[in-house]
């Protein structure tokens, strides 16, 4: 039971890393952010789609796509035989702001006590 309850942890917290949140796509190099960009509007798109699209070498798409899938940023999907690549975006995370910290706040900005 303890192997299973790691396993399902582990699996639980790389799909929290897998994705890419908006800072990591804004900082992405252009023609990675341009593939990015064009998968997001069309929802998914096969190499091919996107090679052509993007008046781009299938090679260099390709090699893209490579990139990506392995940073977790994409997913692909096989129908029919042929590849479709979808965008996965992070899950945005929670903030670690302390729950005392608004009564700590309050006490410190009372009026007329500097």
């Amino acid at each position: 039971m303890g192997i299973f309850k790691n396993l399902q942890k582990e699996v639980s917290e790389r799909d929290e890393r897998d994705g890419i949140s908006m800072p990591e796509l804004i900082d992405l190099d252009p023609p990675l952010r341009s593939l990015m960009n064009r998968i997001t509007r069309k929802e998914e798109l096969t190499a091919e789609q996107a090679a052509k699209s993007l008046d781009v070498a299938l090679e260099e798409v390709e090699e893209h796509l490579r990139y990506l899938l392995s940073k977790g940023y994409v997913v692909r999907e096989s129908r029919d035989g042929v590849w479709y690549y979808r965008i996965k975006l992070a899950r945005k995370r929670g903030s670690d702001i302390p729950l005392g910290i608004w009564s700590a706040l309050g006490e410190r900005a009372k009026p007329g006590e500097e």
